[in-house]
């Protein structure tokens, strides 16, 4: 496990610039001409919040005020804090009500645009290979609102047409399971359990006593409800109220033993624990335990099936890269859903004068404020580059950025509605993907996705299996992978919102060589019974690291998550309140 693989964290560095405080050293105006290893999709070591990122938005938590700056003299229909889906899209609905004379400036903090919703690209011996680092399917459009089935289809999104790229039976072909890794540290011995545990084959050898694999085996054959004596009222009441695990152990009879083999099922969809998952979201989840169950909340949505969800190779940040293609003209080549898949994008035309839609990268908003002292009149954004603050006004602002910031970056905000905004919580997720030159261990040992359980990374699967616009699956076991890996940190026995603080915490502590040790550690253990060996498989690693992941409102009072808003009353829909316009901004 000596071997060097592929890595480049650029780091940057930071600058002392504006009062004192830290601010990013960043790469704006990035010279057109990148090579692919400054290519910002192909950059690998640690990403999603990246060195250079995140600093300047700190400083502004921290006490630092900005206000003064360079006038830039630029002025703008409309400015846009944040280039993710929410923000490209803002940017898209304008100039679609506007016209396309509209001039538009779209800022972002990070060094590639897409916010979550992020593309990681690889080599393997000449061969490209993508993996998503954040947000990665459309699930169940059916339920989308007008708004966003219609933009998917200007942008050329035909759901009907993945039916075609989606290899939905190519792990059932190959005979391959899913699985569970039961660790060591737990259990005194690794074992990988290859298959449904509703088999007690696949458990026969497992370090589990008797009891605990019988529990297992009753869990997962999910054949009954425990809470058929109460009424509908009371069974909504409970599941709210009681955490995943509580329910598991009172009311489904599961042990400390069998309960450490799926503590951290929840982890790599909703980033906690079940130790603070309410028990009415495991449930919506379609997890094991509650049977025919049926409290009549989501008809339409709860646990969606494979069938209605749908992935391209690098996840959702194919609509980034759409948005930004229409958007911004001489961006990339194409026109359809398949051409962007394989498409090169020119980041040296993203902020280019002469378009009327213009993306600044490496930008931090730091200040946000009307420019006449009032709610009317155009608007001063200020924001941090290369450690100096610029100035730009707009007569229109959308702030598409972390609620939690707006409060800083805009002081003029109603003091009752920044109390709103603050509450929001933010989930910590870290997606790891890893280059391996074959996948062969995975298909010895049967399986293509494991539940990890008390391991450094809770999940390993191998990339979604979707082949698209000129880009091939390797659906060939001797062929070069991508797996993704999920992790995310937080004490067990926390609260929900002290799990993600924890996490936070956690995730800004952690180097890149931490991510990359668990990485050969966990793989090794798990694949070497399939001939896997690190050195000689591995090729690249990138971390995506975000300290501010999944959204949830918050209550202050009951110090509860929103996991399931819909179940919170109108009045506390923090979320909603929140983001009323103010003047010329929007949020």
């Amino acid at each position: 496990m000596k071997r060097p693989i592929t890595r480049r964290d650029f780091l940057n560095g930071v600058a002392v610039g504006v009062g004192g405080a830290l601010v990013p050293d960043a790469l704006a105006n990035v010279d057109p001409h990148l090579t692919r290893a400054d290519y910002p999709p192909a950059r690998t070591g640690l990403r999603g919040s990246h060195p250079g990122s995140f600093e300047a938005a700190h400083a502004l938590r921290d006490g630092l005020r900005v206000t003064e700056g360079r006038d830039t003299g630029e002025h703008y229909d409309l400015i846009v804090v944040g280039a993710g889906i929410s923000g490209l899209s803002s940017a898209y609905f304008y100039r679609e009500a506007v016209g396309e004379r509209a001039r538009v400036l779209v800022l972002d903090n990070h060094d590639d645009f897409g916010g979550h919703a992020k593309r990681n690209e690889f080599s393997s011996a000449g061969r490209q290979m993508l993996g998503y680092g954040g947000t990665m399917l459309i699930d169940t459009p059916a339920g989308y609102p007008p708004v966003a089935k219609n933009l998917l289809d200007a942008l050329g999104i035909d759901i009907a047409r993945f039916e075609t790229t989606h290899h939905r039976d190519l792990f059932d072909r190959l005979g391959l399971s899913r699985a569970t890794f039961l660790n060591a540290e737990r259990y005194g011995t690794d074992f990988l359990a290859v298959g449904d545990l509703r088999d007690p084959e696949v458990l026969s050898d497992a370090p589990l006593s008797a009891e605990g694999k019988a529990q297992l085996i009753r869990l997962y054959a999910n054949d009954r409800h425990y809470l058929a004596t109460e009424n509908l009222d009371a069974q909504i009441a409970y599941l709210d109220s009681a955490s995943y695990e509580t329910y598991l152990k009172d009311r489904v009879g599961i042990g400390s033993e069998a309960m450490s083999a799926i503590a951290d099922i929840a982890r790599g969809v909703w980033a906690i624990g079940i130790d603070a998952l309410p028990a009415v979201t495991a449930w919506s989840s379609g997890y094991p335990g509650f049977g025919d169950l049926d409290l009549g909340l989501y008809p339409d949505q709860s646990a969606a099936p494979e069938s209605t969800r749908y992935h391209f190779p690098d996840g959702n940040a194919t609509i980034a890269r759409l948005l930004v293609r229409d958007l911004v003209r001489g961006s990339a080549p194409g026109n359809t859903m398949e051409d962007i898949v394989l498409a090169n994008f020119d980041y040296g035309a993203l902020d280019r004068a002469a378009n009327n839609v213009r993306i600044r990268l490496n930008s931090t908003a730091v200040d946000v404020r009307h420019l006449e002292g009032a709610s009317t009149g155009p608007v001063r954004v200020t924001y941090l580059t290369r450690g100096q603050a610029q100035h730009v006004t707009a007569d229109k602002v959308v702030l598409a950025c972390y609620h939690g910031i707006i409060p800083y970056l805009c002081s003029e905000l109603p003091a009752a509605q920044r109390k709103l905004l603050a509450r929001s919580v933010r989930a910590p997720l870290v997606y790891t993907n890893v280059l391996i030159r074959d996948w062969k261990s995975f298909a010895e040992l049967g399986f293509h996705r494991a539940l990890c359980s008390g391991s450094f990374f809770h999940n390993v699967m191998l990339g979604w299996p979707a082949s698209i616009g000129g880009y091939e699956y390797p659906a060939n076991p001797e062929e070069p992978m991508v797996l993704h890996l999920n992790h995310v940190p937080g004490r067990y026995g926390l609260s929900a919102r002290e799990q993600f603080r924890e996490g936070q915490r956690a995730l800004l502590r952690t180097p890149f060589e931490t991510y990359e040790h668990h990485v050969r550690a966990q793989l090794s253990r798990m694949l070497t019974p399939g001939g896997f060996d690190a050195d000689r498989d591995i090729e690249a690693i990138t971390v995506n690291r975000w300290p501010h992941g999944y959204a949830y409102g918050y209550d202050p009072e009951t110090d509860r998550v929103a996991f399931e808003p819909q179940l919170w009353p109108t009045s506390e829909r923090d979320w909603e309140r929140s983001r009323r316009p103010y003047g010329n901004i929007a949020i």
